[in-house]
């Protein structure tokens, strides 16, 4: 009987469902159960591979991930290397474990030093706010980020800085805060251009302060003054036989008294407004030559009372400067030279270019007794007067003090060299004004005839009963000047309504309102639209003036009065109507 005898095709019974039925005809020797397992392990291997094939995969996909988080970390690493801010990682203690080279530039500590830390221990220091810091650990306690608090800390060295800083909690992946990540950003210079800023506002108060006070003390001092000074001219103005010679030097000493005053007031607000943007400066051709002579004319009586002769050699060309304050540097300079000048010395005014022929350079020389080298710094000190070896010391410290910081102001200085016993120079140094071509200044006026008056309808108005009686004692001697008082704002304008006059005189400062809104309703009414008026004030400054003037004001006088200008530009108004009879 065979081993093997194969099915019949026909016969499907033995095999239906069989696995050996869909398989071909087994080798001799390999039964049944051995093929299954075969199978078996054949599909097994066949899952298997599949398997690896899946997690070859995924290898690949974390391989792919972990390059990628490794750049990202290597470009964080980069970003925190270069990054201005300072930038700390914290664990959960808030103890420092890593720094980026920005904190350690910023405050001095290196991560080794600083590792294990916590950050207000290592930063903290006198200038820190304790009360800050507890903010900052009350609101980290609750599981909140810190923004931007700002803080006073220390470097290593001790010294304090400002920053701005940041706290952000991390959460781990079962809930809880595992880390903190601090970012400090340096204010100390924001802070440092805030404190100068709040100092600047302080001294720009403190100097307008000042400068509101000069002006009212002046303005309280000059309306005495004005009567003072207003009245001696009066005095003055009388024939010889009026007054015996004894009298007339004692109203002399009189004027003179109040003239020293009047330049201490005018000094003192002139050097408090000298850092005030309020200061013109307005820079122009100004010709030397013809200003030394005109300032040589306006001292030449004072130099001769001393027998002091005054040469001056101008060979340089214009410079660019504000006449007006160039000239009033050139006067005090002058003057000095003549008041500390022996009798029967000579003084020069002497105008050149100096030798880089950029700068003019104007030199006065006297012959006087010098200054000591230790003491020239002092000079430009303001009140300060220095030992003349016996000579004159009359002043108030101020007139050179004022002219250093004018001449400063126009791009200038003022130097200064002496020996004992051989006198001084004081040399005005100004820019040159190069490819312009030169402004003539007017000639200097020479003494003035008696001023006189037209017929004249005047209405004055002043609450001062001492100015009210300068200005009725002024037109006194003037028998065709009708003179009509008022003593308010509300009167003058009445007075001026009812008289139509030809000229109205009239203080700023009114009991009753200010002569800036007197003038505007007077020339809101077209009958005195071109009515001359004239402000008598004793606010000096500038700023004022030119508002006033705006106003509608034709002239504006400051007090004391010069009466001879005042007088000067009466002569000069027109007039349309004989004067009526006195109100």
């Amino acid at each position: 009987m065979p081993d093997f005898i194969p099915a019949s095709p026909t016969d499907p019974a033995p095999w239906r469902g069989s696995t050996s039925a869909r398989r071909s005809p087994l080798p001799t020797g390999v039964s049944d159960t051995m093929a299954d397992d075969a199978q078996r392990l054949l599909d097994e291997l066949h899952l298997r591979h599949d398997a690896f094939e899946q997690q070859g995969q995924v290898l690949k996909q974390v391989q792919v991930a972990l390059q990628r988080a490794q750049s990202t970390n290597q470009e964080l690493a980069l970003v925190a290397d270069r990054v201005t801010d300072a930038i700390l990682i914290c664990d959960a203690q808030r103890c420092i474990k890593w720094v980026n080279p920005s904190f350690t530039k910023l405050t001095g500590f290196s991560l080794t030093e600083c590792h294990g830390q916590l950050t207000e221990e290592l930063l903290s220091g006198p200038h820190t706010d304790p009360a800050v810091i507890t903010r900052v650990n009350q609101t980290l306690a609750q599981g909140q980020s810190v923004d931007k608090v700002q803080v006073c800390h220390h470097r290593k060295d001790g010294e304090p800085f400002w920053v701005e800083r940041s706290v952000q909690p991390i959460m781990g992946s079962d809930g809880q805060i595992n880390r903190y990540i601090e970012v400090l950003t340096d204010i100390s210079a924001e802070r440092r251009a805030e404190a100068e800023h709040a100092l600047r506002l302080q001294a720009e108060v403190a100097l307008a302060t000042k400068a509101e006070f000069l002006s009212r003390m002046s303005h309280s001092m000059r309306s005495p003054l004005n009567a003072i000074l207003g009245f001696t001219q009066l005095l003055d103005m009388l024939d010889d036989q009026s007054l015996p010679e004894a009298q007339r030097r004692q109203i002399s000493h009189i004027h003179t008294a109040g003239q020293e005053l009047l330049s201490l007031l005018d000094q003192a607000l002139d050097y408090a407004r000298l850092d005030e943007r309020s200061v013109g400066i307005r820079p122009q051709r100004v010709d030397l030559s013809i200003m030394l002579k005109e300032i040589r004319a306006a001292l030449e009586d004072e130099a001769q009372a001393q027998e002091i002769t005054i040469v001056v050699e101008s060979q340089c060309p214009p410079v660019w400067a504000d006449p007006q304050h160039t000239r009033s540097i050139l006067f005090n300079l002058l003057s000095n030279a003549i008041k500390f000048s022996p009798t029967g010395s000579t003084v020069w005014l002497n105008a050149h270019v100096s030798q880089d022929e950029r700068i003019g350079v104007v030199e006065v020389k006297d012959q006087g007794f010098g200054i000591e080298q230790s003491d020239v710094p002092r000079l430009f000190k303001p009140f300060t007067r220095l030992d003349t070896g016996g000579n004159k010391t009359r002043g108030h410290g101020l007139g050179l003090a004022v002219s250093q910081r004018l001449a400063e102001l126009m791009h200038g200085s003022i130097e200064v060299s002496s020996t004992l016993g051989r006198g001084s120079v004081f040399s005005l140094k100004l820019p040159l004004a190069e490819g312009l071509s030169p402004n003539k200044p007017g000639t200097s006026r020479s003494n003035e005839p008696p001023v006189m008056l037209p017929p004249l309808r005047v209405v004055h108005i002043e609450d001062n009963p001492l100015n009210r009686s300068l200005v009725e004692a002024m037109f006194s001697a003037y028998p065709q000047v009708r003179l009509h008082s008022a003593e308010t704002a509300a009167e003058g304008q009445a007075a001026i309504e009812s008289m139509n006059p030809d000229v109205a005189l009239v203080d700023i400062n009114l009991p009753d309102g200010s002569g800036l809104d007197l003038c505007r309703r007077v020339r809101a009414q077209s009958q005195f639209r071109h009515l001359p008026m004239i402000a008598l004030s004793a606010d000096a400054l500038p700023e004022h003036i030119a508002k006033a003037l705006q106003t509608g004001f034709n002239h504006y006088l400051v007090k004391p009065l010069q009466i001879t200008r005042l007088l000067t530009i009466l002569s000069t108004l027109p007039t349309t109507q004989a004067a009526p009879p006195h109100a």
